[in-house]
């Protein structure tokens, strides 16, 4: 059989089509939702995909594989040279001993996920919308992403603004944008303030998707997340008028069945606003609970969170929130990060998998 290089101009067409479309999918991280049929500006583009096809060949599960050592690729960027990671991840400024944790590379079983090429990810976005919507979790996703292509390009054609819930990281050069929307449920909650989100009584509204939608439309490449709802305790209080209501309706459901109520309004918003044909929808599930390290098997898992405290998180030395008391400097536990990740780290790997997914489903 000949490999995608070798193909025939026709053949190679039907192998970019492959690439390209496919049914429904359900992944353990990503939810593979639709996408979009198109044919790249550039020779050297669809040149790269068949060769992304070809290393993908017998990869049946990417998310199924195990944390192998890799010094001499990662990582993928250095924490110092990227502006625009937040206070809170930037682990080595705030004192974090070791760089261990940098450099474990995901390697599923049967074949090697591709190089990251910030080059294809950005002629792949030349005209385009690429937007993550959810919560603290996602935006470190999209951070790592602009970590990963803000080199390629000269710091005259770059920007970042933000604007309430949305931050704009625009690659003028490209006429492209890469985006945030900060929805941690995705539905409107009482938690929609981006800065002034840390409150205990969480409160969802039921049937709201559209009050954040509406930012959505238009978009060519959406990933969504929603952790948040797993945060809360075994149930859920909904809201079943308006939050300006005097008198509020609030029924209270088990988290599994608000989270399944916000799921369904999640897919009937795409069927319903995204055109299939040009548009590729990812959903990332929560990331595994790390709050202790030894609930992680394997030397990597433990690395990747914090090999000197098997009890704290991996931000043990981030950047924190708010000041610390005196009692609290004195029991790290107390206030050790246990939700998020280092950058560079292991958003990065996610973003590997996206990569992989864009380009061969």
């Amino acid at each position: 059989m000949k490999t995608p290089l070798s193909s025939s101009p026709s053949s190679s067409s039907s192998l970019l089509r492959k690439a390209r479309l496919s049914p429904y999918y359900l992944f353990t991280f990503f939810a593979f939702i639709s996408i979009r049929q198109e044919t790249y500006r550039e020779e050297e583009s669809e040149v790269a995909v068949f060769e992304l096809v070809g290393q993908m060949e017998g990869c049946d599960d990417v998310f199924s594989g195990k944390w192998v050592w890799d010094e001499e690729n990662h990582p993928l960027y250095e924490e110092s040279e990227c502006p625009y990671i937040q206070p809170q991840l930037t682990c080595q400024e705030h004192g974090r001993p070791e760089k261990d944790y940098q450099f474990w590379r995901w390697q599923p079983h049967g074949c090697s996920l591709p190089s990251f090429n910030a080059t294809l990810m950005l002629e792949t976005l030349r005209g385009k919308r690429m937007m993550f919507v959810g919560d603290s979790l996602n935006r470190g996703q999209y951070v790592s992403m602009v970590c990963l292509l803000h080199r390629l390009l000269p710091e005259e054609s770059k920007s970042m603004k933000t604007n309430g819930s949305l931050t704009i990281f625009t690659a003028k050069d490209y006429n492209a944008t890469i985006e945030f929307y900060w929805a941690p449920f995705l539905l409107e909650s009482n938690s929609d303030d981006a800065v002034i989100h840390r409150i205990t009584d969480r409160l969802v509204r039921r049937g709201s998707i559209n009050k954040h939608g509406r930012y959505w439309k238009g978009a060519d490449i959406l990933v969504f997340n929603t952790y948040l709802w797993w945060m809360t305790g075994l149930n859920f209080k909904i809201l079943q008028g308006s939050f300006d209501d005097e008198v509020k309706d609030i029924v209270e459901l088990s988290t599994e069945d608000a989270y399944r109520m916000g799921m369904k309004s999640m897919l009937r918003w795409v069927r319903k606003n995204m055109d299939p044909k040009r548009t590729r929808v990812f959903f990332a599930s929560m990331s595994p609970s790390h709050q202790k390290s030894i609930d992680w098997g394997g030397e990597a898992q433990r690395q990747l969170l914090q090999p000197n405290h098997h009890d704290l998180g991996p931000i043990l030395l981030g950047k924190q929130w708010g000041p610390l008391t005196p009692e609290q400097l004195a029991n790290p536990v107390s206030y050790a990060d246990c939700v998020h990740w280092c950058l560079p780290g292991l958003q990065d790997t996610w973003n590997e998998l996206l990569f992989a997914k864009l380009f061969y489903p």
